[in-house]
């Protein structure tokens, strides 16, 4: 089920209602580019990207989910309230990773940098800094390519930036959905658009010549995995043109996992018991990651829709000999 539309699509979306109010703290950060560390497991280790930018630290979106909640702990914050109300703006963020792209080589950029890795970069606050948008106005500059992943449809704001990296390099964005459901949805992830909303962001970003598809993830056992449910959701894709399905199953980290419970004692405390025995670790029963991974295969091949966005190839550049 989606929600009925309301209001411009651009438009950021509204705090959820809190307890605390919201505090910003203004960063000075001493770099920008961070080197994204590998995924291990089974004693195998995946890297998706090389490097990464994420414009903010903490998100007001407050996904009760969120992997990232773990790096506000690391700074002897509280993964969950501080998390959602304690947000660091990287104020001079687009300066400093244009110096530091000055500095590199060519090479640095022969992968796409990701934008969102531990945050998204158009949670509601973005609407007044617009870091996000001047950290994008350095990559075009710097003709690097560019993959974005997030949740809100402010990133319709900078479909023309969008548009020109994608002329001029490659761009492809990630836009996560993690089920049909609004209600579910509005529970899950409080402070973001309805799925409707995200969906025809993908359609309007292909429309614009813009590489974008559906990461539906995290698949949450119990939630989001009935039978039905990620089909639906991936038939909307294909529907809305996302060009790419992409999905992952729930990864719950130790900081993460007590604030997750504590939202399923609240929401679905017919639940708990079940992922208090399926996460002991942060990945679920490796049967399950199977099952999903198979399953999702299948509907992608249905569908005829690949994995995730076409490798980048970089441009050589011919030098003159004259």
């Amino acid at each position: 089920m989606a929600a009925p539309d309301g209001g411009s699509q651009t438009e950021p979306i509204p705090d959820p209602m809190m307890t605390r109010p919201l505090a910003m703290h203004m960063l000075h950060p001493k770099v920008v580019l961070n080197r994204v560390r590998p995924i291990r497991r089974g004693g195998n280790e995946t890297r998706f990207a090389e490097w990464s930018i994420n414009p903010y630290r903490g998100c007001q979106h407050a996904c009760a989910y969120c992997y990232a909640r773990r790096t506000h702990v690391a700074f002897d914050l509280d993964g969950a309230a501080d998390f959602e109300r304690e947000i660091f703006v990287k104020v001079d963020a687009a300066t400093v990773l244009r110096a530091e792209l000055a500095r590199r080589r060519r090479s640095t950029w022969n992968t796409p940098i990701v934008i969102g890795t531990a945050v998204d970069p158009y949670q509601p606050i973005e609407g007044q800094q617009r870091i996000t948008r001047a950290i994008l106005e350095v990559l075009r500059d710097f003709r690097a390519p560019v993959h974005l992943i997030t949740k809100n449809t402010m990133v319709l704001r900078d479909a023309d930036l969008l548009a020109e990296i994608a002329q001029q390099a490659s761009c492809a964005v990630f836009i996560s959905i993690t089920t049909l459901d609004a209600a579910l949805a509005r529970r899950l992830e409080p402070a973001t658009p309805p799925p409707l909303k995200r969906l025809r962001a993908v359609q309007t970003l292909v429309a614009r010549g813009i590489n974008a598809g559906v990461m539906l993830a995290p698949v949450l056992p119990w939630l989001t995995d009935a039978p039905g449910m990620l089909e639906a959701l991936a038939l909307a894709a294909h529907q809305h043109n996302a060009r790419w399905l992409t999905s992952g199953t729930l990864r719950l980290h130790p900081d993460v996992r007590p604030v997750f419970l504590r939202w399923l004692a609240r929401e679905r405390p017919d639940l708990l018991t079940r992922y208090e025995a399926w996460y002991r670790w942060t990945e679920p029963p490796e049967q399950y990651r199977q099952r999903v991974h198979g399953r999702m295969a299948a509907i992608r091949a249905a569908l005829g829709m690949p994995g995730g966005p076409p490798s980048y190839t970089p441009q050589v550049v011919q030098l003159s000999l004259f």
